[in-house]
């Protein structure tokens, strides 16, 4: 079913919150990339549904097709830092969980079992996202590196062979991808996984072959090259998953931008229509694999505060959205996409429906397994909302607000 008839909120919140930010009095060398981080949102969903996100330095997580209770995998030891990012296993290893600190530590965790398989450290990390078993880590300044989570190497803690006790420390792969000059934002793979999309902090985008050490040429011409390049701060890449070579990317500015990731096309990558000026930063980008649709999340427009409290009745909410509405400069848009949720078609890029969905800043979001629900993650407010985006799968093809798949 489209999200023209099925975007609501289902009155579901879950409570969360951010673990807290990194001290900033340490100067010390050990402890640099653990000042530089900014706030992160460690939130992820497992292809079982299974939602993962913090309660300070403690992960939680629920079942969202069950009425389970919220139950609580670890609490991080205070050596290791503060909680930055955590990760899900894809539908071959959905039992496994990563997590980021701080302090560039990861640790896999056997989410089954509640225990931790193997923990190592890094210079830090801006992006995580599995390909299989293979953990595929953006680091600070720019470099890609891949962990086949399957091979560890057994170390010892110990000189004293009587007292050494056997430790697993992971190596990453010897081939490592430097292209980046600033911190990795966003990753995603593409769904047969032969394609990585990096985002960084400088705009720039880069596509991988998975077989490739170089990334390809494709994007836009930019004083006779082919490039990928935002203004701002590129907060979100996806793929669809319907037509594995189109790449959405987002930034910070709220600029949507989607491209056709071909290589024997000897013209410009970028579609036509394929650029939208939403007014608010852009923190989830999710297609339907059910319709030609998707979503975009947003938080604040680019140096604005969040929004004030305001009481639930129709009217006054009504009098916000035409305040926030009015605040709308030099755009044609007719509708505000502060923390909101709005949906678009493809690929005319027309405006199917708004949700405005938090009264604070929207910190991001995760879709559940069968794309049928968002969780929105407002910090501000200390929850989790809960939202209906697209209809449940029939036996057959339902009719979306676009037409269907083909």
């Amino acid at each position: 079913m489209s999200s023209k008839y099925n975007l609501r909120d289902t009155k579901i919140s879950i409570d969360f919150s951010v673990p807290p930010p990194p001290n900033p009095v340490t100067t010390t060398t050990e402890t640099a990339a653990e000042t530089s981080l900014p706030a992160s949102l460690p939130l992820t969903c497992s292809s079982k549904s299974v939602v993962y996100f913090t309660r300070g330095n403690r992960v939680h997580f629920k079942n969202m097709q069950t009425n389970e209770d919220i139950g609580q995998l670890f609490k991080l030891a205070d050596k290791d830092g503060n909680l930055h990012l955590l990760q899900c296993g894809g539908p071959q290893n959905t039992d496994s969980l990563a997590i980021a600190t701080t302090k560039g530590i990861i640790q896999l965790w056997d989410v089954r079992s509640k225990k931790m398989t193997v923990s190592w450290s890094t210079k830090g990390v801006g992006a995580m996202q599995f390909n299989g078993s293979v953990l595929t880590v953006g680091g600070l300044k720019g470099t890609l590196r891949f962990y086949d989570t399957r091979i560890a190497m057994s170390t010892t803690t110990a000189t004293n062979t009587a007292t050494a006790k056997a430790t697993l420390k992971m190596k990453s792969d010897p081939r490592k991808l430097n292209r980046h000059q600033s911190r990795i934002t966003a990753l995603a793979w593409n769904e047969p996984g032969k394609l990585l999309a990096s985002g960084d902090e400088s705009g720039a985008v880069y596509c991988w072959d998975n077989r490739e050490k170089v990334p390809l040429d494709v994007g836009e011409f930019v004083q006779r090259r082919k490039k990928i390049q935002h203004s701002a701060p590129v907060t979100v890449v996806n793929w669809c998953p319907w037509q594995p070579k189109l790449l959405g990317t987002g930034d910070a500015d709220g600029i949507l931008r989607l491209w056709d990731i071909d290589t024997s096309d000897s013209r410009s990558n970028a579609l036509n229509p394929g650029k939208l000026e939403l007014g608010s930063r852009i923190n989830g980008l999710h297609f339907s694999p059910h319709c030609k649709e998707m979503i975009t999340v947003h938080g604040a427009k680019p140096g604005s505060p969040s929004p004030p409290d305001v009481e639930s009745d129709s009217e006054t909410a009504s009098t916000l959205s035409l305040s926030l509405s009015a605040q709308i400069h030099n755009s044609s848009r007719g509708y505000d996409t502060s923390n909101s949720i709005v949906a678009h078609s493809f690929p005319t890029l027309r405006h199917i429906h708004t949700l405005h969905a938090a009264n604070k800043v929207i910190g991001g979001s995760v879709m559940n397994a069968n794309f049928t629900k968002a969780i929105v993650a407002v910090p501000e407010e200390n929850k989790l909302k809960v939202y209906d985006v697209w209809g449940k799968l029939s036996l057959r093809r339902t009719e979306s607000f676009m037409g269907n798949i083909r």
